[in-house]
């Protein structure tokens, strides 16, 4: 019995301290979706305050918004911890520096482009926020 007793014990010990470590991970992954809630929760706030309508008949004026929201991505991006955010703002923030930069001067098919651009990278911050794009930007 003695001996029993004595195998059994490390197996307890064991699954206690697996039970132990798989609850502290829980934890911390806990703790990582609050701070990605938190700071997509700036990043989509920071983008409401904008109003950037990539409709068709408001591209031009959108340019001049874009430059500002850009420097807005990126100023957030450098305090953003969780990766796939970081990066999707930060490819948010070039797409709409490069909106803003071809406004005046191009096509309309290179402002088209743009737009098509602007939109992939807002919508792949969207999906990294969990949001809808609409709380991103309005697309007309």
């Amino acid at each position: 019995m003695l001996t029993r007793l004595r195998l059994v014990l490390p197996a307890v010990a064991m699954v206690a301290t697996l039970a132990g470590c798989d609850a502290a991970q829980q934890a911390q992954d806990a703790g990582r979706g609050v701070d990605k809630a938190r700071q997509c929760a700036t990043l989509v706030a920071d983008l409401a305050g904008i109003n950037l309508d990539l409709s068709p008949g408001s591209v031009a004026r959108a340019a001049g918004t874009a430059d500002d929201a850009a420097r807005k991505l990126d100023e957030r991006a450098r305090n953003i911890d969780q990766t796939d955010v970081r990066n999707a703002a930060e490819t948010l923030a070039d797409r709409l520096k490069r909106l803003s930069d071809t406004a005046a001067n191009s096509t309309p098919a290179e402002r088209e482009q743009a737009v098509q651009d602007v939109t992939q990278a807002a919508t792949r911050l969207a999906g990294a926020c969990n949001v809808p794009l609409d709380q991103l930007i309005n697309t007309g």
